[in-house]
């Protein structure tokens, strides 16, 4: 996938994350792809190649298809690595 257009989805993906955070509890945040894009293919594509690149630094885990677990101790690593990407 071209990186202008993995740019493109990169601010829906922070802006999920960070109001993730503030409404739950528990010592994880969930990220579902589907939450983020609805059924958008492009966004799905491009937000599962974000949340890869976290898994391979080790800011995340993949759960399941489309749901990765983030760590709240992680969290201000995670979004400061996605606004490095920007």
């Amino acid at each position: 996938m071209k990186i202008w257009k993995i740019k493109q989805y990169l601010p829906a993906l922070l802006l999920y994350i960070q109001r993730r955070v503030g409404s739950e509890r528990g010592f994880l945040v969930a990220v579902r792809t589907r939450d983020v894009c609805g059924v958008d293919r492009l966004c799905g594509m491009a937000v599962h190649s974000l949340m890869m690149r976290l898994v391979e630094k080790g800011l995340a885990k993949r759960h399941k298809k489309g749901t990765y677990l983030i760590e709240r101790a992680a969290v201000e690593e995670v979004i400061s690595a996605l606004k490095e990407w920007i």
